[in-house]
Order: C-alpha cells, then structure tokens, then sequence
C-alpha cells in the first residue's frame, strides 16, 4: 500500500474546489468542498465530503440546509444527492456523507449549494470513478486473510499499535471469523501512525461495537504495518512494513472498514473515519435478520 495520506488527497481537492468556485475576488462566504474518496468505481458509493467556507471555517451540522448534486464528465445532467447527513466525530468536527451511484467512469463534478443564504456562492469539487475499486466493492467476497491473533505470550503490541489494545479485537482471524455464520466488522488502521488522527478513535469505535453486540457480531482491528513493536522500540516510523494483508485487500489510504455478512459478502465499506452510528445503520438490521 502506498503512504498516500487522506490529507495530501484533501489538500488536492481542496485546491480544485477553490479553483472552480471562486471568482477572482475571494468572498468570505463562499463555500468549498471536497470529497475525501480515493477508490470509488462504478455503482454506488459512500461519498464522504468536507464542507466549508472560503476563509477556511467549517460549515458543519448545516445538511437541511444545504443541496449537493452530482454531474457526470461532460454532461449538465446533475443528479441529487437525497440522503446528505452530517457526522459528528469524536475527536474534532466532523463530515458529511453522500450516497451517489455513479454509471460512467471519469471525474464527476459534485456541487454544494445554500438554499438559505442566497449571497452565498456554491462551491464544486471533483470525485474520480473508475471502471472498478481497487479495494473490495460492495456485493465482493471480502479476501480471506489470515489476520493476526492475540500471540501466545499475550503481547498485543506486537501485533498493533494501539496505545491500549483491546484483546477482543484480536480473539480471532478474519479467515475463521467468516466461517462463523455470523457478520464481521474489521477495521485497518495504525492508532499510533496514522496520517488524518483518525484511527485511535476508529478503533475505540470497534471496541464499543464489540461491547454492545458481544457474540452477535466478529470484531476485528486489523494493524496497516507487519512491525509495530519494532516501530515503537526504535522511535523510527521509517523502520515499519506494511502487513501483507493490506496488500490482499489493495488499500491505498486509511484507515478502512468493513462489514461482511455471515457468508463473505461486503455489506458495508467505509473509507476514511465511520462513527459508530452510521456503521449501525447496516450492521442492527443485518443482525435483525439473521
């Protein structure tokens, strides 16, 4: 997996988005917009955005108010996006989620309008559609990595990083958590490393998951390098190898979550933070169901 960190791809789209909504005289209340989605093909997706004004303040917690649509390359065909929601994070702030089916390959323009504030300038970002995801789709069979178990010494920070490892999220590899009958929600990330700040509280959020649906669901945290001990003896983060199970599942950034269903089947993908609540959105009625 390449170091490709969520905030360089920000900064990116953030620069288009400023390009393509502003005048030559930057207003402050203007807004921007980008979309934090790296490996999005064709189909539906999950479309995290960050939401913004020109002079840099958040426009949060603002979703009855605001109208995002979604126009295919070199079309004025926009479509609406009807489920926009804003997500409250733990650790800072927050970010808005957009389903969006996407039926042709190219950058597909995404535009944020205010309809309460007429003076207030939309603003456009872009997402990248590919014939197909790098990372498992939803409707795949998720790969069957063997991951990493809590190790016979009891050691857990050789297989993470977290500051606190939880051992339930270790009890049971991936490959055996499938052949449960029962859903699986697995996170990869690296608490200790992780470029956005992200991955601490994403694992805390799996954690939290595993304490209200104990024996109902398999939790796993999935660790992004193969050396955690190592990288923290030595204090050099350079030292750290990316675990082969990241290059099984062909992610690029981080972190990422899943649910998979009792038969293999991704259900769920989230790229970038997920809260708690949005990852109940799919995983209460699959266990309804089951």
């Amino acid at each position: 997996m390449s170091r490709i960190s969520l905030n360089v791809l920000s900064s990116v789209l953030l620069t288009v988005a400023v390009l393509t909504s502003c005048t030559a005289k930057e207003e402050p209340d203007s807004l921007v917009v980008f979309a934090s989605a790296s490996d999005v093909g064709l189909g539906e997706a999950r479309v995290p955005l960050t939401i913004a004004l020109i002079d840099g303040t958040r426009y949060d917690d603002q979703a009855d108010s605001l109208v995002v649509t979604y126009t295919p390359p070199k079309s004025d065909e926009s479509r609406l996006v009807e489920d926009l929601t804003w997500r409250p994070w733990p650790m800072r702030s927050g970010a808005y989620t957009a389903t969006m089916n996407f039926d042709r390959v190219g950058f597909w323009t995404i535009t944020v309008s205010s309809i309460e504030e007429d003076a207030m300038e939309s603003a456009n970002g872009a997402v990248l559609v590919k014939s197909d995801t790098d990372a498992p789709d939803i409707g795949d069979q998720a790969p069957r990595s063997v991951t990493k178990t809590v190790p016979s010494d009891g050691n857990l920070k050789t297989i993470t990083s977290a500051p606190s490892p939880d051992p339930d999220l270790y009890s049971i590899s991936f490959a055996d958590a499938i052949e449960t009958s029962k859903p699986t929600v697995i996170a990869f990330s690296t608490p200790a490393y992780c470029q956005t700040a992200t991955c601490g509280p994403q694992t805390e959020v799996l954690s939290a998951l595993d304490d209200k649906y104990s024996g109902q669901a398999n939790f796993i945290h999935v660790e992004i390098f193969d050396n955690p001990a190592e990288m923290l003896e030595s204090g050099d983060p350079s030292v750290g190898v990316e675990s082969p199970v990241i290059h099984e599942w062909e992610f690029h950034t981080e972190p990422w979550t899943y649910i998979v269903d009792s038969d293999g089947i991704v259900v769920g993908r989230y790229e970038t933070f997920v809260t708690e609540e949005e990852l109940e959105e799919t995983l209460a009625p699959l266990l309804a169901a089951s």
